[in-house]
């Protein structure tokens, strides 16, 4: 039976923390625990317990420091904000697709009169399995990219972002700040040639869709893709992670494991397309492709759209 990913629970979930912190947001960190364990939140949608998660206002220490970390420019030509995460030892955060429980970090962009965010970027997760669920996380400092869009040729004036993520180990806490950030100035240097501790994806490698055996098939060439700088770094396995795929469902979370052959890799994941929960956007499967098992190895986008007709919701 497919199981579908449920998203939306998980952002109502961090939402309902995050709509007041947004309004009082200030400059120092607080958070807000929830009680009492992180099974509150399995993506499931129900919680173990027979009452629903309670969040609860907390006078713990947040486990997360976020801190502004200057500005890059992306290979499309965007600029984009660098936040560093530090995260107490023995906890962790999630990546934008959290797995089986957890939620992702949020960002908003302070008001800027012809400003955007645009989609953040995620760097390469790590894979937490357990006996109950599969986790995809950063259990430790790394940084998030928070593109932005706005006058062409212009450059971002000073501006801040209001964050919000979930930060989980045997409970889970609700953190938050505001991270600020000076106007950018001179010469960005492209997000490559940043020291970044965590690979950010690059251009995908080939997706294709059968409609007949609703199947996407990934393939590739994995030789050239370690991480050549490490020398316990292998391209001799490969697995791809899915992101959050409205309108689409799969057997399970992932990560899928992809079959290699003399360097070259393939991977066939049957899908279930349901227009009805697209929310009325085009349909597009997408995730990232992991070689190797270091955080540094490399990784890809993996972006399809398969060119569904979806209804309103």
């Amino acid at each position: 039976m497919m199981i579908r990913f449920r998203f939306l629970f998980l952002t109502a979930c961090m939402l309902g923390a995050a709509v007041q912190a947004f309004s009082i947001f200030q400059t120092a960190d607080a958070s807000i625990q929830v009680a009492p364990t992180k099974s509150n939140f399995k993506a499931t949608g129900a919680a173990k317990s027979d009452s629903p998660a309670q969040l609860v206002t907390a006078n713990s220490k947040t486990r997360v420091k976020a801190t502004s970390a200057g500005w890059v420019k992306l290979a499309g030509g965007e600029t984009a904000a660098v936040v560093r995460f530090e995260i107490e030892n023995g906890w962790h955060m999630y990546w934008e697709n959290p797995g089986d429980s957890g939620a992702p970090p949020l960002a908003q962009l302070s008001a800027m009169q012809g400003w955007t965010l645009l989609e953040p970027i995620f760097p390469r997760p790590s894979i937490l399995k357990t006996a109950d669920d599969t986790e995809f996380i950063y259990n430790n400092s790394w940084e998030w990219l928070l593109p932005i869009e706005g006058p062409a040729g212009a450059s971002p004036p000073a501006c801040s972002f209001d964050l919000s993520w979930m930060v989980c180990k045997e409970n889970c806490e609700i953190g938050r700040a505001r991270v600020e950030f000076a106007a950018a100035v001179g010469d960005i240097p492209p997000a490559g040639a940043v020291r970044l501790g965590r690979s950010i994806a690059t251009m995908g490698a080939t997706a294709t869709f059968n409609s007949k055996d609703q199947a996407i098939t990934i393939f590739g060439d994995a030789g050239k893709t370690a991480n050549t700088n490490s020398k316990n770094s292998s391209a001799n396995t490969a697995q791809f992670i899915p992101a959050i795929i409205p309108g689409v469902s799969l057997k399970f979370t992932g990560p899928f494991q992809a079959k290699l052959r003399d360097e070259k890799f393939t991977l066939n994941i049957p899908i279930e397309i349901q227009p009805q929960n697209a929310l009325g956007k085009p349909i597009v499967f997408k995730g990232l492709f992991l070689y190797g098992q270091l955080d540094s190895d490399c990784c890809e986008n993996i972006r399809l759209p398969l060119n569904m007709q979806v209804s309103q919701p």
